[in-house]
């Protein structure tokens, strides 16, 4: 396959996912944007989300059992109706930041891509995968996984609950601000 073929395949699934509502709403304005360069293409988003969710001590996605999910700040009373539902396992409070996998023409283009990422701070960014296809994947550092509760039982008091939701909001609003710099930069690629 060549590149327009990858391309053309990955915009017809951008499209479903936008009018399935399967896409984060505040993301589909970068999508579209990256979308429309001749050099690139999105295969898969996340805007970035607050997170309390049970898994095993190994933290590891497939086992999650999300009690919460918010794209935008979190306020302490979200934060307390998502533990409510929390029974067994490790609890886990996170911020996850921004991530995009872009397809790229070429090197070259990757790396005009991974240049722009450097400068608006979405530093754990780099190329996941060369061939069959240049995929980079962007990544932001805005990050936060703390482990709050164990096999049913809360670890940490609402003291400390309010200071992780105020330490994620503000992560949330740097990874906001970072995604608005991509975007005012990615044009110029």
């Amino acid at each position: 396959m060549m590149f327009e073929d990858y391309k053309d395949t990955a915009l017809v699934h951008v499209r479903d996912a936008v009018s399935g509502k399967m896409a984060d709403e505040k993301i589909v304005f970068l999508l579209e944007k990256i979308n429309a360069l001749s050099d690139y293409y999105t295969t898969s988003s996340c805007y970035g989300r607050i997170v309390v969710a049970e898994s095993t001590a190994d933290n590891k996605k497939r086992d999650y059992r999300f009690l919460g999910k918010w794209h935008r700040t979190v306020s302490f009373s979200d934060a307390e109706c998502a533990i409510e539902g929390y029974r067994k396992n490790v609890l886990f409070f996170r911020v996850d930041p921004v991530i995009l996998h872009v397809g790229c023409r070429d090197p070259d283009s990757a790396s005009r891509l991974l240049k722009v990422c450097q400068k608006t701070g979405l530093k754990r960014s780099g190329m996941y995968q060369i061939k069959p296809r240049i995929i980079v994947e962007i990544m932001g550092v805005d990050a936060l996984y703390a482990p709050i509760g164990k096999d049913g039982r809360l670890m940490v008091d609402d003291g400390y609950i309010e200071f992780l939701c105020d330490i994620a909001n503000e992560k949330f609003r740097n990874n906001e601000k970072k995604i608005g710099d991509f975007a005012d930069r990615v044009s110029s690629l």
